[in-house]
């Protein structure tokens, strides 16, 4: 069934491209292998410098829709965890013709999980920052941008960061909108305008429900988690401004690891290019033109 003009309307604006009406939104999505079963298999050369010989151990943060999360609440077992991200290093791994292990961890605790030697990546859609590059390598997967999201009818009228001084907005923690949120409201505050409140929260879906029970007048968060957001909650919230998509996710891994970026840049061009990767995008609803940020 094709989407009405309101979600064809809201895709537009985050970016992202409702490929067809799922019930349930992206939470309806089954466990994938990695694409479609049309396209044909990928090989390349595994990587040898892995923390669990013969295993990719992969460290997540299953609380994001659609890029991570768990197919139902009756679920914990990280491996049994759906998503662009998590099929994404399925099937990554199995062109490496190897298992994936998947640890759940806590957003702030993923950087220093990998630099400590307790997984071999970080796919879990994390923004590429030289923050992080001076710790860590990446190799990005998919471009991104943020937007911010308001109730329907934009009632405060915020039509741009600009907009935000005085307001209230919720973010998530130790990420990238938290640097650019407060350096945002520090610009409100030099033109002689009143700082943004900004309500910081660990988990994502903490932070969407500020906007639900009304205690902020924005969220401020990517284009992929807006999106899904959208997707479940119709005629309720809209995008009132959506960010260049000037930046991108990546895979993180440890510095000094040549034999696993390669392999790792290597399997996510041949995953491309057999069209695996955009079935995952279709799949989660996500436009495929993403993958451009994959060279």
């Amino acid at each position: 069934m094709r989407p009405s003009a309101l979600v064809r309307f809201v895709a537009l604006a985050v970016g992202l491209i409702i490929a067809g009406c799922q019930s349930g939104g992206a939470g309806s999505a089954s466990p994938s292998t990695g694409g479609s079963a049309a396209a044909s298999e990928v090989h390349v050369t595994a990587p040898t410098s892995l923390v669990k010989a013969g295993t990719v151990t992969d460290c997540v943060d299953i609380e994001y829709p659609p890029m991570e999360f768990f197919p139902s609440t009756s679920v914990t077992d990280p491996n049994q965890a759906i998503g662009f991200d998590v099929d994404g290093a399925r099937a990554v791994a199995k062109a490496w013709g190897l298992p994936l292990e998947v640890r759940n961890v806590a957003f702030s605790g993923l950087i220093p999980d990998l630099t400590a030697g307790r997984c071999d990546i970080v796919w879990t859609a994390l923004y590429v920052t030289q923050k992080r590059l001076k710790v860590s390598d990446a190799v990005p997967y998919m471009a991104t941008g943020w937007v911010l999201m308001v109730p329907k009818g934009n009632p405060k009228n915020i039509k741009s960061p600009d907009d935000l001084c005085g307001k209230t907005i919720s973010i998530q923690t130790g990420g990238q909108v938290e640097t650019e949120s407060a350096a945002q409201s520090k610009k409100c505050t030099g033109a002689g305008n009143q700082a943004i409140t900004i309500q910081g929260y660990p988990k994502v879906a903490d932070e969407l429900q500020q906007i639900v029970v009304g205690r902020v007048d924005a969220v401020w968060e990517t284009d992929s988690a807006i999106s899904d957001f959208l997707l479940k909650h119709r005629d309720q919230y809209e995008v009132a401004y959506a960010f260049p998509k000037a930046d991108s996710y990546g895979v993180y891994l440890q510095k000094n690891k040549a034999d696993l970026k390669t392999a790792l840049t290597d399997a996510l061009k041949a995953l491309k290019a057999s069209g695996k990767l955009a079935a995952l995008c279709k799949q989660y609803q996500i436009d495929p033109v993403v993958l451009d940020a994959i060279k």
